[in-house]
């Protein structure tokens, strides 16, 4: 549902696409299935990695695809070069998420958008999300993570960052923003 979220709100369907913390690569191998996005699965961790392409693998993805151990701190990319950059879910386990969204910033080509953020997307239907709304934060919290930052503490992040050309989504109106939009000036 994210996937398609991302496509009926920014039409790229080609170009380069970025999955930063991966996971287990579902997002991008679900953006992949319906677009033509050369997709590049990034994430930290290389049993993700190996996750993430077993998954891409198993669902016969007909796009391009590269699996690459970096930190969000410190992509291996060049300026310039994502037209589409997402994460969902990752954010909150950055050391550094100041450096870690102004290095997507610097990647991100002009006329291209960056999606980063945690929620359930707005095509996720009210039963669904709230079955699945907290479940992953309790765990954390009880591990003792510091838990999910969104509303006025993203902000407080975006503000430290430097980045003028972004905004703030929720994915419920009315409820705190849990995404971080980031759009590059110019054209694709």
């Amino acid at each position: 549902m994210i996937a398609r979220q991302i496509l009926d709100d920014y039409q790229i369907t080609n170009g380069k696409c970025l999955d930063i913390g991966t996971g287990h690569g579902y997002l991008g191998i679900e953006l992949a299935k319906i677009t033509e996005l050369e997709m590049y699965f990034v994430d930290l961790d290389p049993e993700a990695l190996d996750k993430s392409r077993n998954n891409a693998a198993a669902n016969k993805l007909k796009n391009p695809v590269h699996f690459v151990g970096a930190d969000v701190t410190a992509l291996p990319f060049e300026d310039d070069f994502a037209d589409l950059i997402i994460s969902r879910g990752s954010l909150w386990f950055w050391k550094d998420q100041v450096k870690g969204l102004q290095e997507i910033n610097r990647v991100l080509k002009a006329g291209g958008v960056a999606f980063v953020g945690g929620g359930l997307g707005r095509y996720t239907p009210d039963d669904m999300r709230k079955g699945l709304q907290g479940r992953k934060r309790r765990i954390l919290q009880a591990q003792g993570e510091k838990g999910f930052i969104k509303g006025a503490e993203l902000e407080a992040v975006l503000q430290k960052t430097g980045i003028a050309n972004y905004r703030l989504l929720a994915d419920v109106e009315g409820e705190p923003a849990h995404w971080v939009e980031i759009k590059k000036m110019g054209e694709r």
